[in-house]
C-alpha cells in the first residue's frame, strides 16, 4: 500500500512545521486529526483542506470537530496528488490558522507501523514571557494573550497568565 509523506508548514511562521506519513486509503479526517494533535489544536473548531489557496478555491469540504463533515471521508488516494503538489489547510475559520501542505514523497508502507504518524518536526525555539523579561527574568512563554480593550498581543508564562484579571483571549503557543 502507498504511503504519502507530507510537510505541513504554518503559513505565517515557516519555522513551525511537521512531516506526516499517511496511507493512501486513509482519509482527510484521519489527516486532519493528526495535524490537530501534532500542532496542539483543540477539537472544537471546523477545518478544511483546499487544492490551491484557502478562500480562493473550493475546498474538499469542512471537517467538524470529532472527524465528521463533508470532507472527512475523502481518501488520500482520491485526491490524485503527485510529488510536489500543494494543498492549503485552514483550522478554525474565525482565527484562520492556515498551513501550507506539500506532498514530499510517495513510498511503501512499513510493516508494523501505525499510520498516520509524525516522523519529524521543527526544533522548539522558545518565546519568552514579556512581563518576566521586563523584570529581568527569563521564563518560557506558553500563551499568546490578546487584550481586547488595548487591541494588543502579549506572550506570557503560566504564572503571569494566572495573574490577569481583565477580559482577554488566550491561546497556547504552538512550537
Amino acid at each position: 500500500m502507498a504511503v504519502y509523506l507530507f510537510k505541513i508548514t504554518n503559513k505565517h511562521r515557516k519555522s513551525i512545521w511537521r512531516k506526516i506519513e499517511i496511507q493512501e486509503t486513509q482519509t482527510l479526517g484521519d489527516f486532519d486529526k493528526m495535524i490537530r494533535e501534532s500542532f496542539g489544536y483543540e477539537e472544537d473548531h471546523l477545518s478544511e483542506f483546499y487544492r490551491g489557496k484557502v478562500w480562493s478555491t473550493t475546498g474538499y469540504g469542512e471537517i467538524e470537530p470529532g472527524g465528521k463533515g463533508r470532507g472527512a471521508n475523502k481518501k488520500i488516494k482520491d485526491l490524485k496528488l503527485q510529488r510536489g503538489d500543494k494543498l492549503e489547510y485552514v483550522y478554525d475559520f474565525g482565527e484562520s490558522h492556515i498551513s501550507l501542505i506539500e506532498l514530499m514523497d510517495i513510498g511503501v508502507e512499513q510493516a508494523g507501523v501505525t499510520y498516520p504518524r509524525v516522523i519529524e518536526k521543527n526544533k522548539q525555539r522558545n518565546k519568552y514571557c514579556e512581563q518576566c523579561k521586563s523584570k529581568g527574568k527569563k521564563q518560557v512563554a506558553v500563551y499568546n494573550v490578546y487584550y481586547f480593550e488595548a487591541e494588543s498581543l502579549e506572550q506570557l508564562c503560566e504564572p503571569c497568565m494566572e495573574s490577569i484579571e481583565e477580559d482577554i483571549d488566550a491561546t497556547e503557543i504552538v512550537y
